[in-house]
C-alpha cells in the first residue's frame, strides 16, 4: 500500500476512533460547536504547522541534511489533519491560497521572518530553529490538550504533539554531533526538554515514521503526555 492511501485510512480512522464521530455516523454534522477559545486553537494550529512546514521545506533547499525534508513531510501531514477537522467543524482555512512563507496571522509570519533570517546564517542556526519551532509547538499543543473536551481533535492533537517530541529529539541529537546545543527559554522548561531527550522516539497515536497504521487509535489521550 502507498503512503497516500495509508494516509487517506489514517483520516478515517481518526474520525472512526473518535466518540464524537461514532455517536453520530459518517457524515453528519459535529454534536457540539466549538467554543470561541477552540476555534482559535484550531485556526492558530493549521498556521503553526505551516510555519514549521514552510521553515524546513526552505532549510531543506539550503541545506544538504535529510533531517529538513523528512521532518517537513512530518508536518505536511499535520497540517492535512488539521486541514480535516477545519473542514469537519465549517472553519475558513487560513492557509488557502496562501503560499511558502505567507501568513495571515502576525505573530507566525513573524516568527517565519525571524527564524529564516537565522537559519540562512549556519546550518547550525538553521538546526537551532527546527528545534525553537518544536519547543513553541510542544508548548501549545499541550496547551490545546489541556482545555479540549472534544475527543477528535485530542486524538490529533496527541499525534501531532508526539510527533514534536521525536522531532525537538532530532534537532538536538543533529546540533549535539555538532557540539551544539539547544537550550528552551520562553516556552517548555529545561527540566521538559531533558525528559523527552532522554526517552525514546515515540510511536504516534495514528501512525508510526514509516507510515504503519497502528492498532492504538481506541485508546484515546495521555499516552506520551
Amino acid at each position: 500500500m502507498n503512503r497516500q492511501a495509508i494516509f487517506v485510512i489514517t483520516l478515517l480512522l481518526v474520525l472512526l476512533c473518535s466518540n464524537t464521530y461514532g455517536a453520530q455516523g459518517g457524515g453528519n454534522p459535529p454534536p457540539a460547536a466549538l467554543d470561541d477559545a477552540e476555534t482559535a486553537h484550531l485556526v492558530f494550529m493549521r498556521e503553526e504547522e505551516k510555519l514549521a512546514r514552510d521553515v524546513y521545506t526552505t532549510f531543506s533547499w539550503w541545506y544538504d541534511l535529510s533531517v529538513f525534508s523528512n521532518i517537513a513531510r512530518s508536518e505536511q501531514q499535520h497540517m492535512n489533519l488539521v486541514a480535516l477537522l477545519l473542514d469537519r467543524y465549517g472553519l475558513e482555512d487560513p492557509a488557502e491560497g496562501n503560499g511558502i512563507g505567507e501568513f495571515d496571522d502576525d505573530w507566525v509570519q513573524g516568527v517565519f521572518d525571524f527564524l529564516i533570517a537565522k537559519g540562512a546564517n549556519s546550518l547550525v542556526d538553521a538546526l537551532w530553529a527546527g528545534a525553537f519551532i518544536e519547543d513553541v509547538d510542544i508548548y501549545h499543543l499541550e496547551h490545546i490538550l489541556e482545555g479540549s473536551t472534544f475527543d477528535d481533535i485530542n486524538l490529533i492533537v496527541e499525534n501531532m504533539v508526539a510527533g514534536s517530541r521525536n522531532h525537538m529529539r532530532s534537532f538536538v541529537g543533529a546540533l549535539e554531533k555538532r557540539d551544539e546545543s539547544y537550550v528552551p527559554d520562553e516556552y517548555i522548561t529545561q527540566e521538559e526538554l531533558d525528559e523527552i531527550l532522554a526517552s525514546p522516539m515515540e510511536t504516534a497515536v495514528i501512525y508510526d515514521e514509516n507510515g504503519d497504521l497502528l492498532a492504538e487509535c481506541g485508546k484515546g489521550g495521555g499516552s506520551g503526555r
